[in-house]
């Protein structure tokens, strides 16, 4: 499984204050994908930085966050989100 931002960047870089919409996506043993964003718990390793409500993340502050998704049991990967400052 992998989680990526809806756009399916994996690599997502954010403004404080702002959201960022989130995707999961689980791999089977054929190798066939299908988007389980709607099933799947997805938590914030860093919530100081940034926290997660279903799949919408929500930058606090300026930073790096660690995002995952668990669905069916099985853990994803972290997706580091870089959340920058309001420009001055």
């Amino acid at each position: 499984m992998a989680v990526t931002s809806a756009d399916g960047n994996t690599r997502p870089s954010v403004v404080q204050g702002a959201k960022l919409a989130l995707k999961a996506v689980a791999t089977h043993v054929d190798r066939t994908t299908v988007d389980v964003t709607g099933q799947a718990m997805f938590k914030s390793k860093d919530a100081g930085v940034a926290t997660v409500d279903g799949g919408t993340l929500t930058a606090v502050k300026a930073g790096s966050a660690r995002v995952n998704a668990i669905y069916d049991g099985v853990a994803s990967p972290d997706l580091t989100v870089t959340v920058t400052a309001h420009a001055a």
